[in-house]
């Protein structure tokens, strides 16, 4: 059966191949600029139980963009464990301390792992970066009129698991279209078995590594083991100085 995977893209399997500091990055050293970790600044975002362990918040933006808000997040995992499975749930606070409205999204990861009886999940290793974007906020939603955010990373530890090779990106440029900047490039199943329905989600970033924007693409398309896929996203605003990119995909099990 499919692998299970958090709400925003059930069945998935996540795993970055992208990064400030990987072979897939887009080796743009960036003039000086915009280097803030969290946009707006001086809106507080902690975690609901008082302080984050394993998973952590190292930068977001929430931004008003069509329709409505959206809000991009980079966690890292300062864990000696992999987190499994793992999401982020934020709660949006107004000035008078009343919950305006909560999102949940996947934590696009670095890593496969798999299990002693095969099974295939996506985790967070130590020391990994993870991204996650909730783009269907509210249009009611009103930045300014926030008092904080509040957030938890629900995830698993799961014992006795071992990293495994997984998709992989390549070939990614940036290219102007009509309606902003776009990325191009190629996924590759690297797995033993075939995948459906693949995806990749591409964060571009600035200077601190803050995630400015997603772009993302997927296909209905089956890829048997070492098969590619061309594919080109949706556009964003912002290309930042780089860029992380994660591809995704169905997993038969």
């Amino acid at each position: 059966m499919p692998s299970p995977f958090f709400p925003r893209r059930v069945h998935a399997i996540a795993l970055v191949a992208c990064g400030l500091s990987l072979a897939c990055s887009n080796d743009t050293a960036g003039p000086a600029g915009d280097d803030r970790l969290f946009v707006p600044e001086g809106l507080p975002n902690t975690n609901l139980n008082g302080q984050d362990v394993g998973p952590t918040l190292i930068a977001f933006t929430l931004v008003q963009e069509t329709p409505g808000p959206n809000l991009y997040a980079a966690v890292r995992n300062d864990a000696d464990t992999p987190a499994c499975e793992a999401g982020m749930t934020t709660y949006f606070v107004d000035k008078a301390g009343q919950v305006v409205t909560s999102a949940g999204s996947v934590l696009l990861s670095g890593r496969l792992y798999q299990l002693t009886d095969g099974t295939i999940i996506s985790c967070i290793a130590p020391g990994q970066v993870a991204m996650t974007g909730a783009t269907d906020l509210s249009s009611s939603l009103v930045i300014d009129e926030l008092g904080y955010l509040q957030h938890l990373f629900p995830s698993f530890n799961v014992p006795d698991i071992v990293p495994i090779a997984g998709l992989t990106v390549s070939d990614v440029q940036s290219v102007a279209t009509s309606a902003g900047h776009a990325y191009t490039g190629k996924v590759t199943n690297g797995l033993a078995v075939p995948v459906t329905a693949p995806a990749v989600a591409i964060f571009p970033v600035n200077l601190a590594g803050r995630p400015l924007g997603e772009a993302t693409s997927g296909t209905t398309l089956e890829l048997s083991p070492g098969g590619s896929w061309t594919f080109e996203t949706s556009a964003v605003d912002d290309p930042g100085v780089d860029y992380l990119a994660y591809p995704t995909a169905t997993i038969s099990q």
